[in-house]
Order: structure tokens, then sequence, then C-alpha cells
């Protein structure tokens, strides 16, 4: 009876709980809470699938994350929901809220592969042309931001086509509702002929410039005029109107005096060549030289007629500080005391202070007395050096003032050497600026001394317009200069935005006066007005070809239109080929896209249809010398054992360029020979004047021999190409351009000239200067880094070889690089007779010797390359011929009498004592067996 009683207990209770659920489960159903969540449940759900049948964009995921947190949350802290939800929603709902991320990658890559399946055949014919893997996801592929990179001559023009194809046809969006940009007029026209005549889709290619305007004239009902030439301003200020402001004068006249070229720390470099190597082509010419030269007076003054050149840039700011402040000196003058040592030569302290019986050396050191560019004897020497003058200057009871090279990597040479001389009773007067800028810049208009200085001053302009920033930030400007640590530095940044503020002014004011606006005033002004909303703009895309060019001032227009729009971005380019700085263009829009633009899919389209696998192998480890470049693994199908031929010439006599042509002439053969007399040769050149090697009237310099090799030439403009017609090969198509108007071509056969390392070689040394950083988004400091890429578009130019014309000394650093680094053969036409064939100097280590002969009594030595900032000498001519390396320092063994006999004996005698006799024998041979 018990038990029949605990069992009907037991039953009651179960049902009881049954019941309870049941009704808890009904009023849990019934609960507002759960209906409003299962309503928000079931709109989430039907809105993934929604999304899941198009590309799932980052801004709609990042919508529904937003819009459904609260319910999500809710769920989490409501288990039982998910429990008594029938169908499984809740639960479904939860995984995908909380796995959203890897739901959209996973649904987004179903998607692409749909695509691509179902439009095969259409993306099989774009203009009669199939499109590779790459290309075809850059078209199907549709996040909210998207930037395409596409190496050289991978068909970018082609993935640009198809992408617009694809959204008229397939997405049906409609072609004014497409904004298609491109940078140049030929560009745009181009993509105009292959969209609207070959596709026929009337979607309108348009530059930055037509775009502009539209917009402008859509909202006043006119166009305005749009000044070009802020060169003509630039001109007439700094010749003509400066001369009458005395205190910018001054400031230009310090500028150039001082801070036009950055002294390096030495300890940077590697060696004294690699010193050699940057300063190479510096002027090093002083001020007064300069000024003397204009008046007259080189030969009063006891100046060599060729002028005052001193051996470096650091001596260069020492002696026009002198001269600035009123300090006599000579150069090197003759020490007036003999030395009994037989090893030093004649003495020549750097500078003499005439008035003040003073002599100043300025010592190549560390601040911990080292000079680690030298090598362990060299540096031995220099030292003993540095003691042995204090010495003899003690000994004759002369002043000696000294300066050091620390002083230039802590930014504080003019300032310790004022206190130095002020110290030493040397009085400071100022000299008649006025003077000096009539007869240094105003007499010859301003070209010799200005040309590059006006780029700077015409980028920095553009540049700070680009920014959209107005008159009043130059004091902001001017706050984040006294921000830089290096006092050098932070005073060049002051002095050149004090000279560049009056520039802008006038040139501002010259706008107004005149009724018109420059470029960027007019995408500023087209900019304004979008985010204003005084334009009914209606883009569902925009499409940028060649971003890699764009400016802080396009860029913003296009973030405005697309914020108004809402439209997809889709930017097209290379950072390996962004070569126009000079006209605004920054390349971190390009490499930090994200940064500017938000969340963004970076594709690559890596296959090129131009260059072989062996000619973007060696390219594209070039350009990523520079950590800044995005990778890319380029591919080719085609091959070519030997892409880049490296041709050197003897260029002894910097007049004669015969020897520049006869390398040319070498090249032309090797092309014809393998390629036919129809081939087709583009040759490239760093400047417009190169060129000129081609025609008879380069200048007055001209010898026979280059006149009688430049008659085998005839130079034309046909239309807007330069040709060249060869006697020898009279049907060969030849053309010129400079490689900035070849971006964007390519040329069966590619011959790239003037790659010498001067100033306005290939790498043209006017480099992108710090004070850029004020109104750059980040300036990238790699050395040369807009000339690598330029470079770099050289040489990728060609669909066979390309060809790079050197002299065998003094090339280009870009050309030294690729044969040291990636061991590309070259050929001279010097043959046995080659520079490259005579020792090294051990002193610099990059320079070779070569013979000299002395002015004074015509006595022949060697001397190195690499003067004047290296100054070793050997008087044992005979090296050339026969040169043994000393294996204990790296200096050379020289034959020397003793009284034992004939022995060799090192260079750097008495520093290293190293010796071996070797009387009647084969002087290598008894060499081999030490």
């Amino acid at each position: 009876m018990v038990e029949v009683i605990m069992i009907c207990i037991l039953v009651i209770g179960v049902l009881s709980i049954v019941i309870f659920n049941k009704i808890k489960k009904k009023r849990t159903l019934n609960n507002p809470t759960y209906i409003k969540l299962n309503n928000s449940v079931n709109k989430f759900l039907r809105e993934i699938e929604h999304y899941k049948t198009m590309y799932f964009r980052y801004s709609v995921k990042e919508e529904l994350r937003i819009e459904y947190i609260n319910d999500f949350k809710l769920l989490s802290s409501h288990p039982t929901f998910v429990k008594i939800n029938k169908n499984g929603t809740f639960a479904k709902f939860h995984d995908i809220y909380k796995n959203l991320d890897h739901f959209v990658k996973e649904w987004n890559e179903q998607y692409v592969t749909q695509e691509l399946e179902s439009n095969q055949a259409f993306l099989s014919d774009i203009d009669g042309k199939s499109l590779d893997p790459q290309q075809r996801k850059a078209v199907v592929i549709d996040e909210d931001n998207n930037l395409v990179i596409a190496g050289a001559g991978s068909g970018k023009t082609l993935t640009i086509t198809g992408k617009v194809k694809y959204l008229v046809e397939k997405k049906r969006v409609k072609d004014d509702e497409i904004l298609l940009i491109s940078f140049t007029k030929k560009a745009t026209d181009e993509m105009q002929e292959r969209i609207s005549q070959k596709l026929n889709i009337g979607v309108e290619a348009k530059t930055f410039h037509k775009l502009g305007l539209d917009i402008i004239s859509k909202k006043f009902g006119y166009r305005p005029d749009v000044f070009q030439d802020i060169d003509e301003i630039l001109d007439n200020y700094l010749s003509n109107e400066l001369i009458k402001d005395t205190k910018s004068m001054s400031q230009i006249i310090t500028f150039f005096g001082y801070y036009l070229n950055i002294p390096k720390d030495m300890e940077e470099f590697e060696n004294l060549g690699e010193a050699q190597d940057y300063y190479r082509n510096i002027d090093l010419e002083t001020l007064r030289s300069k000024v003397l030269s204009k008046t007259n007076e080189l030969k009063r003054q006891k100046v060599t007629i060729q002028g005052e050149r001193v051996k470096s840039i650091e001596e260069v700011i020492i002696a026009n500080f002198l001269y600035l402040n009123g300090i006599n000196y000579e150069y090197e003058r003759v020490y007036p005391y003999a030395s009994s040592d037989p090893y030093r030569k004649k003495y020549r302290p750097d500078f003499y202070l005439s008035d003040y019986d003073l002599y100043l050396e300025h010592f190549g050191i560390t601040k911990d007395c080292r000079v680690p560019w030298l090598s362990e004897v060299e540096e031995k020497k220099y030292l003993e050096g540095i003691k042995w003058k204090r010495g003899f200057h003690n000994k004759n009871n002369t002043t000696l003032l000294e300066t050091y090279s620390y002083y230039n990597k802590d930014g504080v040479l003019l300032s310790e050497l004022e206190k130095i001389l002020k110290s030493s009773g040397v009085a400071f007067s100022e000299i008649d600026y006025g003077q000096v800028y009539e007869n240094l810049f105003a007499a010859d208009n301003g070209n010799k001394y200005f040309t590059e200085f006006k780029k700077l001053i015409k980028t920095f302009i553009g540049l700070y317009k680009s920014k959209g920033f107005l008159e009043d930030q130059f004091r902001q400007l001017h706050q984040d200069g006294r921000k830089i640590e290096n006092n050098f530095l932070k005073r060049r940044t002051e002095l050149f935005l004090s000279i560049v503020k009056p520039i802008y002014e006038k040139y501002q004011k010259y706008l107004k006066e005149s009724d018109q606006i420059d470029f960027n005033d007019m995408i500023n002004l087209a900019t304004d007005i979008v985010q204003n909303e005084e334009t009914d703009l209606n883009f569902k895309y925009i499409i940028i070809d060649e971003y890699q060019d764009i400016s802080f001032s396009r860029f913003k227009l296009i973030k405005e239109i697309k914020n108004q729009t809402n439209a997809k971005i889709l930017c097209v380019g290379d950072d390996w080929q962004s070569i126009y700085r000079f006209a605004g263009s920054d390349i971190d829009l390009f490499t930090s896209f994200e940064k500017y633009f938000g969340y963004s899919v970076l594709l690559k389209i890596e296959k090129t249809y131009r260059n072989s696998q062996e000619l973007i192998n060696i390219a594209g480890q070039f350009i990523s010398a520079n950590p800044k470049q995005i990778k890319k693994e380029l591919v080719s199908d085609k091959h070519n054992s030997n892409p880049i031929r490296i041709i050197t010439y003897d260029k002894s006599n910097n007049m004669d360029d015969w020897k520049l042509l006869q390398s040319i002439e070498k090249a032309i053969d090797e092309i014809v020979y393998l390629n036919g007399e129809s081939t087709q040769i583009l040759i490239l050149g760093r400047n417009n004047f190169d060129i000129n090697v081609f025609t008879d009237d380069k200048n007055d310099n001209n010898n026979a021999k280059d006149n009688e090799i430049r008659k085998r030439y005839r130079v034309k403009k046909v239309e807007n190409r330069v040709v060249i017609q060869y006697a020898k090969y009279p049907n060969l198509e030849i053309s010129f351009l400079t490689t900035h108007r070849s971006k964007g071509l390519e040329a069966e056969n590619v011959i790239v000239i003037n790659l010498e390392n001067k100033l306005v070689g290939f790498p043209n040394k006017i480099s992108d200067d710090p004070v850029l950083s004020l109104v750059l988004t980040d300036l990238d400091t790699f050395a040369y880094a807009e000339e690598r890429r330029l470079f770099y578009v050289a040489l990728t130019r060609t669909q066979n070889n390309t060809y790079l014309i050197a002299p065998e000394y003094g090339q280009s650093v870009f050309v030294d690089e690729l044969i040291k680094k990636q061991g590309i053969k070259f050929d001279t036409l010097t043959g046995k007779n080659s520079l490259v064939n005579n020792p090294n100097c051990p002193k610099c280590e990059k320079g070779y010797l070569i013979l000299r002969e002395n002015t004074n009594n015509r006595a022949k030595f060697l001397g190195c390359t690499n003067y004047p900032l290296c100054d070793n000498t050997f008087k044992q001519i005979a090296l050339l011929d026969n040169y043994i390396t000393c294996p204990k320092c790296g200096g050379y063994m020289v034959k020397r009498n003793g009284k034992y006999g004939v022995f060799y004996g090192c260079t750097n005698y008495p520093f290293c004592k190293n010796k071996f006799n070797i009387e009647g024998r084969n002087v290598k041979a008894s060499y081999e067996k030490i």
C-alpha cells in the first residue's frame, strides 16, 4: 500500500512538472521579449540569406553586427529561449552572429567561385581576350573598397575594361552610375575608345581635371580659368623682385650657403668610396669663388681660374660661413714651416685666416676619435696625421682651431664654428647680400643655381595646396619644424619655410588678381561643393586607373564623392611605378590604402604578358630593396636567359660622347642581329636633354670624333614622338622618350642612356627633400626611392631585352647595384684596357688608380678616381702593370732597395712593415707562395 502511494505521489509530481513546464513554455512563447526576439532573429536570418546571394560587403556585415548586438546579448543571457525554440532559429542566429567573420569569408569564397563558373564564357571574351584567374577575381569581387595591385605589363587596362563590362551587362549598373577616372587625357582617350567604341558601352572616362571642372560648372554655370604656369611667377620673383627684399634675399643666400645640401653622417658609410658615390657631383665650389668669378676677381685673389673647390660638403659649409661673415681666408695655403718627415706631403691646413694668423682644420672623426669608414691601417694613418698636425703647430707656435665631422652628426657644425671663432677673437661683419645675390643669381637669371631649388619650391607649394592648407598653416608648419631634434635640419626647415611663404603669398595674389585658380584650387573647390551636398551625384561605382599617382587633393575629392553616394571603389595601380612626386602624387595613399578608405580588399594581378620571367626577377629584386614597396610575386610564361645587358664605355674625357655613341651602336647591332632590321627600339633617357647626344648642336665642346659619329643620325619629331634615323640601318624604327613619358608603354627592345653617377644622371640626385615631409602624409626616406621606381619603369618597358649604357667608372649607383648585388655581367668597349682592370684604391676601397700628371713639374703619379674626396696617391706608376695586394693591410707591395738588396715593401710603410724578397723571381709567382 505504501509503495502504491509513493508511486502515485511520484506520478503526480512528474505530471505537475510537465504541466508546469508547458504552462511556463506557453507563457515564454507569449512573452513580448521572446516574440520580439523571435521576429528580430527571423529578420536577421532573412537578411543573411539575401546578402549571401551577392558579395557580402564589410559595411553590411558591420551594420548587421551593430543592429543585432542587443539581440545577441539578450539571447546569451536567456539560454531557455534557445531550448524552447522549435525550429532552431535562435541557435542558428547565435552561431552565425558569434562567428560572423568566419561565415562571411566562407560565403564570399562560395559566391566568387559560383560567379566565376557562371560567367566563365563572358570572362573569356573581353574585347576578344580572355582574363586570367587573378583578373577574373578582380572583376567579380565587390567589396566596398578594392585595391588592385597590377604589375608592369599585367593587363590592368583589360581588367578595368572587364570590370566595366561586367557591371553594365551582368549586374545591370547604368552607364552614368559608373565614374571612371584616369590621370592623363591620353589614357582616358584610350580607355574611352576601348569601352565606348569596341564594347559599345556608354561609360565616360574622365580625367580629374574634367571631373573637377564638370562639378564646378554644374554648380556655378561656367568653367573657371585654370592657371598652369607657376614657373613664370617663380622666375619673376626670384630674378626681379627678390633684389628689393633684403631679408628674403639674405635668407636665400644663407640657404644656398649652408643648407642646400644635407651632409650625411659619415658613420653611415661602410667606406670612403660609398661617401664618394653619395656626394658625387655635389657642387663643392664655394660661394666666394662663384661671386668672384662674376666680378673678375679670381686672379687678384690668387684663386685658380677653375674656381675654389673644396674637398667635402662640410668644408663648403665652413668656407661659406667664413665668407658670409666677412672673414678673410685662404684655402689649403702651404704652411710656412717645412717638415723634416720624409713620409709627409707638403702640409696644407684646410683654412688660414690671414687677418688673425689662425689655422682651421676640419677633422673627419667621431666623438670617440675614430674613423670607422676607413680601413684599419688608413684609420691609423689619419689619426696619426691629426696628432702630427697638432704637434707641428705646437712646435712652430702657430694657433690651430679644430672642427669635427661629428658636429655635423649632432647638427651643431655652424654653432660650434661660430663659438670657436669668436672665442679666438675673430670679428664678424655682414657682407653686401645685395651684391652677392646680383652677382650670383640675378646676373644669370637664376638658371644656373636656381633650377633645382625652384623645382623644390614648386613641389612644396603644390603639395601644400593639395593638402588644402591656407596661408595661416605656415604658422603650424613652423611649430612642427621646431620639434625636429637635429639642429641643422631644424634651422634648415625654418629657413625654407621663411623663404617659400612670401613666394606662396605672391602666387596666391597673382591668382586672385587675374581671377584664376590653379589645379589644386579647382580640385579643392569641387571637393567643397560635393562636401556641402550642392550637387546631385548618383554614382554606384568609382573606378580609378593609375591610382599610384593620386595626390591628397584628388583623394579628398574621391572620398567626398564616395561618402555622399556610398559608391563602391576600385583603384588599380602599381606602387612600384609611382613616379610623379613632383606633380603632387603621394605614394602613402596607395601603400596605406586601408588607412584612408577603411576596410579594403587587396587584390594582385601578378602575371605579366610583356617581360620575361628572368627580367621581372631582376627588376623585382631591385625595386624590393625598398621595404616600403608592397611585395609582389610576378610571373611570366616568357623566358630569356639574358634579358638585361650592360654595355660600358670609357668616359675619361667628359667632353667625348663618341664613346657613348659607340656603346649605343653596339647595342643596336646586337638587337638587329637577334631580331632583324624590322624590329622596334625605344631609347629612354632620364631627362629631355639626353637626346642631345645624337645631335650636332649639343654644346660648343664637341670634338671632331663626336661630330663624325653624330652625322650617322638624324633626329626629328613626328607627331608626339622623337624619331631617330640611323644611317647604318635606314629601315630600323628607333624612337626616344624620357622614362617618365614611357610609363604605360612598351617596345620590342629598350636602350637606357645617361646612366652616370651625376647630379642629373640616373638616378637624378634631386632626391625627396626632408622639408616635403611637412606636406606629405608619409615621406619615403629610402635613398632615391622615387628614382628607383623610375628606373624600374625603364627596365620593364621591353618585350625582349633592356640594354643599359653606362660608363665603366662613375656609373649610376643603380647599374652598380645590378652588377654587384645581382651579378649581372657587363661588356666593355675598352676590353683589356678597361678601367676596371686597374688596381683599386686601398683608401676609399671603391675608386680606381689612374695615371695623373702634376701641373707644376709634370711628374707622373697614380691618383684615385674618387678625388677630391679621396686624395690617395702613389709615386709608383708601375702598379698599373703589375700590382700585388699586401696581405696584412690591403695596401700594395712595391719594389724597394735595401741594404740586403731588392725587396718588396708595403706602400703603407711605416704603418705597415710587411715585406718579402723577390729579387730574380717572378713577382706574382713569389707572392702566391706566401
